[in-house]
């Protein structure tokens, strides 16, 4: 052995396959797949009646024998895709997803039994004798969604997931669409069996992701927020189903939002960020394909709320804060790294250095996260600029640049780090909740001698702080207070973004409904009627949205010692010389501004309501005629 071999460590020994791991999960797996399914094909025969659900122009779908090959090659490759696993966690992970696909399925077949319409031509030879021994076992049921399709799913994974030459991975590839094509030209299934058979077969994956754990496990503490905004998804899950029973040929892309919404109902209820499953930047193949529908509705709204200000800006010389950009914008500024805080949205790929923090949107996150997202900040920055992005650049990219802000000691305190950023970057929101998880870092930096607490001033008493110096003891607890109820009402104007977001799904769907002229005698009188709440919900949400920050503003305003009388004084001032009201005689108070505030929001609940009337009574209709 020569010198140099000695110096090189040992090669470590090649990990063998799970193999007899695998072959008893498929002693288990194998006969609960026939017991099951053929219990629930000879279930569906025994009903006196089992519906159909196609197209027509399914019948110019052509039948093609020899297509009956790929379709049962799909039996081979099930078992060796358990050869495909390296660790004994892959190969639970797989079956675990092979038993859910069939439990679930199965489930589907027994609740909702669907029959193949066409009769299949005879057909001769070897195709004819594979096509009987078909037909000894797998009656005309079992239709949507498609086992077939699901388990297709799963297995193209497993084999697409080898590191094989590029000549083999064509072939996977293209044998999978192959199985996936044979359910149709061998008049197996019909065209909705396909997407829901994929999306079962995503959701399995999803559900068992290979990084990370199952969505099954509560990640994250449960709040009133968090469960609002769940239930908020879960109602509009509820109304795409609907819309997909009512509207047959829109089902597969209605079904595809319905199972969209109701995912991201389960990750505000149970699962966390964890549930989008993004890490580096990307979401797992389950997660971007499930979610895509919510994911197209996220960015369109953060473009549109961004619309006038799309440009990120600078808070310091080489912090940025901005919305998630594209790899166009990332390429077009100045930057050489990218925080994103955004869990529901992809971050673009690029040569930039990179550091994710999956948040909620709309929920704040705990001091714990903001401080880790800081020192991600502080880290990126040995980079070049950095700019840090959530969907809008409004709410949590902006708490994180405020915790960096003071944790690298460039601002005193919470109020200047804030007072800088709405200097900076006007859009800025920071709501009640997330002030008050601002306080907590503020705290716990002080404890830990982090930062210096100047607000005190030299001589270690508040009174010594410029902001508060000139006003007495009376009038400075008077503007805490009022800055106190303007942050509730703005908090409380915060929850017309929910409200406004299921009035509009309701009103477009109503809109939908009558523009395809659906043929039920009476509903159009409902549907019209929740078109004119949406309408008039839509003005209050659009007077909601203009008196939010407003509150907001005075709140951050009054907390630096501003008088409270003063100030709505001069605002009245200035919107009578805008054009856009009149100035009071004597000024409102915080009081009854509050109190108008809370108004509005009542108001805009009360025509979300009687949309929900409309439709309930919309339906009742329906059913009782």
């Amino acid at each position: 052995m020569s010198q140099v071999d000695r110096l090189l460590p040992a090669a470590a020994p090649a990990t063998p396959l799970p193999w007899k791991r695998g072959v008893a999960w498929l002693l288990l797996l194998g006969p609960l797949f026939f017991l099951s399914y053929g219990f629930a094909n000879h279930a569906a025969a025994a009903r006196a009646s089992v519906p159909s659900f196609f197209y027509g122009w399914e019948r110019h779908i052509p039948f093609l024998p020899w297509t009956i090959l790929p379709y049962w090659s799909i039996d081979l490759l099930y078992g060796f895709s358990f050869l495909c696993c390296r660790t004994p966690r892959e190969t639970d992970r797989h079956a675990l997803r092979l038993l859910t696909t069939q439990l679930i399925a199965v489930a589907c077949f027994l609740a909702f039994p669907l029959r193949f319409a066409f009769v299949r031509p005879a057909t001769d030879g070897l195709f004819g004798a594979l096509f009987a021994s078909l037909a000894a076992f797998d009656l005309p049921f079992n239709q949507a969604p498609s086992l077939h399709i699901a388990l297709l799913v799963l297995i193209w994974v497993q084999f697409a997931r080898l590191r094989t030459h590029w000549f083999w991975q064509l072939v996977i590839h293209g044998w999978a669409l192959l199985i996936g094509l044979s359910v149709l030209t061998t008049w197996q299934h019909h065209f909705i069996d396909i997407p829901t058979g994929a999306m079962l077969g995503l959701f399995c994956l999803w559900l068992w992701p290979d990084e990370g754990g199952t969505p099954l496990r509560r990640v994250g503490q449960r709040s009133a927020r968090r469960m609002r905004l769940a239930l908020a998804y879960a109602l509009g899950a509820l109304l795409a189903l609907a819309l997909a029973i009512l509207v047959r040929a829109l089902a597969a892309p209605l079904g595809w939002l319905a199972l969209s919404l109701a995912i991201v109902a389960w990750n505000y209820a149970h699962a966390g960020a964890a549930g989008f499953q993004k890490h580096d930047g990307r979401r797992s193949l389950a997660a971007a394909w499930l979610l895509a529908p919510h994911a197209l509705g996220a960015w369109i709204n953060a473009r549109l709320w961004t619309r006038r200000r799309p440009q990120p800006d600078a808070i310091t010389g080489d912090v940025w804060l901005g919305r998630l950009p594209n790899t166009v914008d990332m390429h077009a500024g100045p930057f050489a790294a990218l925080c994103d805080l955004c869990a529901e949205l992809p971050a673009p790929r690029g040569p930039w250095a990179y550091a994710g923090h999956a948040w909620l949107d709309l929920v704040a996150p705990d001091a714990d996260q903001l401080l880790a997202a800081a020192r991600s900040i502080e880290s990126l920055r040995s980079h070049g600029p950095v700019l840090v992005a959530c969907a809008l650049g409004y709410s949590r990219s902006a708490a994180a640049v405020a915790t960096w802000l003071c944790l690298s000691g460039r601002c005193p305190d919470m109020d200047s780090a804030l007072a800088l950023l709405a200097e900076r970057r006007p859009t800025v929101v920071i709501n009640a909740a997330l002030r008050e998880r601002l306080r907590e870092v503020e705290q716990r930096l002080l404890k830990e001698n982090v930062m210096p607490d100047l607000r005190q001033g030299s001589g270690g008493n508040a009174a010594n702080d410029p902001a508060h110096q000139d006003l007495p003891p009376d009038t400075r607890q008077a503007a805490l207070k009022a800055a106190h109820q303007a942050e509730i009402a703005a908090a409380l104007l915060g929850l017309s973004r929910p409200v406004d977001a299921f009035s509009r799904m309701l009103t477009i769907a109503a809109l939908i409904l009558l523009v395809l002229q659906v043929d039920t005698s009476g509903l159009w009188i409902p549907l019209t009627m929740s078109i004119a709440f949406g309408i008039v919900e839509c003005g209050f949400a659009l007077r909601c949205a203009f008196d939010a920050p407003l509150f907001a503003s005075w709140a951050r305003r009054w907390q630096q010692g501003i008088v409270p009388q003063d100030d709505l004084a001069a605002f009245d001032l200035a919107l009578k010389e805008s054009g856009l009201g009149r100035q009071p005689e004597p000024a409102r108070g915080i009081a009854e501004r509050t109190a108008g505030a809370r108004r509005l929001l009542r108001n805009q609940c009360r025509c979300l309501a009687l949309q929900v009337g409309a439709w309930v009574g919309g339906f009742v209709f329906m059913f009782l005629s």
